[in-house]
């Protein structure tokens, strides 16, 4: 073999070293960074996580975990990902440091600041003035002074929800009536009283006006106080009211030689009410109320059921001048107005619910046309009045099927008619000493408290009518349909109470509240900004440290041999020996460490 090729084979032979030893220097740098590397990779690993499970819970329940709630997850998946980002942020300003020192000449305060910068928010801050902005130090010092938002932003993602869901294991009930014949105890010969739970529901709405009461409310069933039922119709009555005011006459009688006169306020030329008072002011009528036939009606002459009129004195129910006193305000200046009202039973279509404990109903329609053609005997027994709803939504009104039969029947509309006349029919008499409410004929039921009620009643919270007779028909309406729709529970309850009635109980929808979660996305935006700015500052570090910079980081060895002799700083220049740091040992005495 000549020389020549000899020297070949040396120089392959030094280059395939260099090449080895530049690849194990290379290999040992990238090791130097295998935590940090790790840090950035877990971080993100961790971001995804909590990004894919919070994707998945939005809009969802919120989890009944047995050991941990969604919240304590959250936050251990924050502060894990705040603890990895924060490690390799931190170790690339401990590189930078020493990429800093590698360019020129620098101040050794500067260390402290890099030092600092890498420990907490102030630093951080201070760096990024000391270096004015010119160093990919900033990156990783904006990472650490932002990181502090990293905690609260990531628990502001997560916000909890009340949602009403269905509990399928509770129920709730309703009533639901389609015919209704229920009347109280014979009074005579096919006479009955009135049905006893109408007339409570009657005189309660009177006495007691605030459509908050139970009078007004529907009985029903409903243990989390959060209830929706379906569409219903049931039979029930609504009033209808006209001023009638313009059918007034006055006349005026002299009486006891034309010493005083008797004036005389009559509604309608046939003269079926009419109320009066002295021009002396020691006598009056206030108001007057009675019932009369659909036929001597002035508006409503195809009423089923009796119509109610009155005439009442303006002013004179305001309690300014109560009792006796009444008769000296009422004169020829007074206004007298007055109403005509009538209950009309019809098929009403509602969808009820229970808001936090609260009943409330939406008007879905009304069908009031009477359905002539409809057998009056269809074994419950004889009707009176009879419906069949010709709504084209027959199933989403709540009828069972088209053309579905609803009536009142004969025996209960007779007992109404004679409570009505009854309770319906007085007049106020107020005098120099004398102040009464009088019923005008037999006083079977509580006519004169009615009447009490109708003159002084504070209808204020259930009617938004400034008329009294309209407020209290309304509220009679509302009671009636009540009992009417109650007779599925009430029905057959008192012994001495005769009923014929149609009605089921209705099954709704029993609504519980429970926590959703929603999550509010725009609060990752920081947390992913500091991870981004971390994984830019670890690259920065790994890029600007070349092969004559060590991967010192943060370690504080190589600042012991600072004012060391030469050979001992060549070998800071390298990575300083494991068994070097653990051999060697050193004393802090008179603030110098010594090399014991």
């Amino acid at each position: 073999m000549d020389d020549q090729s000899i020297q070949l084979r040396l120089l392959n032979a030094d280059e395939e070293a260099q090449q080895a030893s530049s690849t194990n220097l290379s290999r040992t740098r990238l090791a130097s960074w295998a935590w940090e590397t790790g840090g950035i990779i877990l971080s993100a690993a961790l971001i995804v996580t909590l990004v894919v499970l919070l994707r998945y819970y939005d809009g969802r329940r919120e989890p009944a975990w047995e050991h941990m709630s969604l919240n304590t997850l959250i936050a251990w998946l924050s502060t894990i990902t705040k603890a990895c980002v924060l490690f390799s942020a931190s170790q690339g300003l401990g590189q930078l440091k020493w990429a800093w020192f590698s360019t020129q000449k620098r101040p050794l305060d500067d260390l402290g600041g890099f030092d600092a910068a890498s420990r907490g928010v102030l630093g951080g801050l201070a760096l990024i003035f000391r270096v004015r902005g010119r160093h990919f130090a900033v990156v990783g010092s904006l990472a650490i002074v932002l990181a502090v938002g990293f905690d609260p932003f990531v628990q502001n993602l997560v916000h909890y929800v009340p949602r009403s869901v269905v509990d399928a294991s509770q129920s709730c009930l309703l009533g639901n009536t389609s015919m209704y014949n229920t009347v109280g105890p014979l009074m005579g010969g096919d006479l009955s009283y009135v049905d006893p739970v109408l007339k409570a529901n009657v005189y309660n709405s009177l006495f007691n006006p605030s459509s908050s009461q139970t009078w007004a409310t529907p009985q029903n069933t409903c243990s989390t106080g959060n209830c929706v039922w379906e569409p219903s119709a049931n039979l029930a009555v609504r009033a209808l009211c006209s001023n009638v005011t313009s059918y007034l006459e006055r006349s005026y009688t002299y009486v006891s030689n034309g010493s005083y006169v008797k004036c005389t306020v009559t509604l309608g030329s046939n003269g079926t009410l009419s109320t009066q008072y002295l021009s002396t002011g020691s006598g009056a009528q206030p108001m007057v109320v009675t019932t009369v036939e659909s036929e001597s009606a002035l508006v409503y002459q195809n009423a089923s059921l009796p119509v109610v009129q009155y005439i009442l004195a303006r002013g004179s129910n305001d309690g300014t001048n109560g009792g006796g006193g009444i008769a000296t305000d009422i004169n020829n200046g007074t206004q007298f107005i007055a109403t005509e009202c009538a209950l009309e039973p019809l098929v009403r279509s509602v969808q009820a619910s229970v808001s936090q404990g609260v009943y409330q109903e939406t008007l879905l329609a009304d069908w009031a046309t009477v359905n002539t053609t409809a057998p009056m005997d269809a074994g419950y027994s004889d009707f009176r009045v009879a419906f069949s709803p010709g709504w084209k939504n027959s199933s989403g009104l709540g009828l069972n099927s088209p053309g579905e039969l609803f009536a009142l029947g004969f025996e209960a509309w007779d007992s109404m008619i004679v409570f009505f006349e009854a309770l319906f029919e007085g007049f106020v008499s107020a005098g120099s000493d004398v102040f009464e409410f009088e019923p005008s004929g037999a006083d079977s039921y509580a006519t004169t408290d009615a009447l009490e009620a109708i003159f002084y009643g504070n209808f204020s919270s259930s009617c938004a009518v400034d008329d009294q007779l309209t407020c209290a028909m309304e509220n009679v309406a509302t009671a009636i349909s009540k009992t009417i729709r109650d007779s599925a529970f009430t029905s057959g309850e008192e012994s001495d109470v005769a009923t014929t009635v149609n009605t089921n109980i209705t099954m709704g929808h029993t609504m519980t509240t429970v926590s959703f979660v929603a999550v509010h996305w725009q609060w990752l935006l920081l947390p992913l900004f500091v991870w981004l700015l971390a994984t830019v500052s670890w690259i920065g570090a790994v890029w600007k440290s070349g092969p004559q910079i060590p991967v010192w980081k943060n370690d504080i060895l190589p600042l012991l041999f600072l004012y060391r002799p030469a050979d001992r700083v060549e070998m800071v220049g390298k990575d300083i020996p494991v068994s070097f740091r653990q051999e060697t040992r050193v004393r802090l005495n008179q603030g110098h460490l010594i090399n014991t």
